[in-house]
C-alpha cells in the first residue's frame, strides 16, 4: 500500500500543493515565490530546500497523485476534461483496458 502523504488544514498533502502551485504560478516559479503561495493559498509550511526537491521529483514525473496530470508538452487548460476521461472509461469498459492501450500504441504512431 502506498505511503500517504501528510495532509494539512486545506486537506491536500505539500507535493499537491507544490504541483498546484506551479500550476499557478508557472514551472520557473523559485522556491520562495513557491513558498510564500503555498502559506497564503494552503497553509502550508515548507522550506525552500524541500520545495526544491518536491519541485525536482514533480519535474522527473515521480510521486504520482491520484490526479490526472497534463500530458507532457501540454499547457495549463489544454488537461483532459473530465468528459473525455469519462469517454475513455466507457469505452475502456466496453473493450476492455488492454484493448484501449493496443489502441492507443497505435494512434500515436
Amino acid at each position: 500500500m502506498p505511503q500517504s502523504q501528510p495532509r494539512n488544514e486545506s486537506g491536500i498533502s505539500k507535493m499537491e500543493g507544490v504541483r498546484r502551485t506551479l500550476a499557478t504560478l508557472g514551472s520557473d516559479a523559485k522556491p520562495k515565490a513557491i513558498q510564500a503561495h503555498l502559506k497564503k493559498e494552503f497553509g502550508i509550511k515548507m522550506e525552500p530546500n524541500v520545495i526544491s526537491n518536491y519541485k525536482s521529483t514533480i519535474r522527473s514525473g515521480g510521486n504520482k497523485s491520484a490526479v490526472i496530470g497534463r500530458p507532457a508538452g501540454t499547457k495549463i487548460g489544454e488537461a483532459f476534461s473530465l468528459e473525455e476521461i469519462q469517454a475513455v472509461k466507457e469505452v475502456a469498459d466496453k473493450i476492455g483496458a488492454e484493448k484501449v492501450r493496443q489502441l492507443a500504441g497505435v494512434l500515436s504512431k
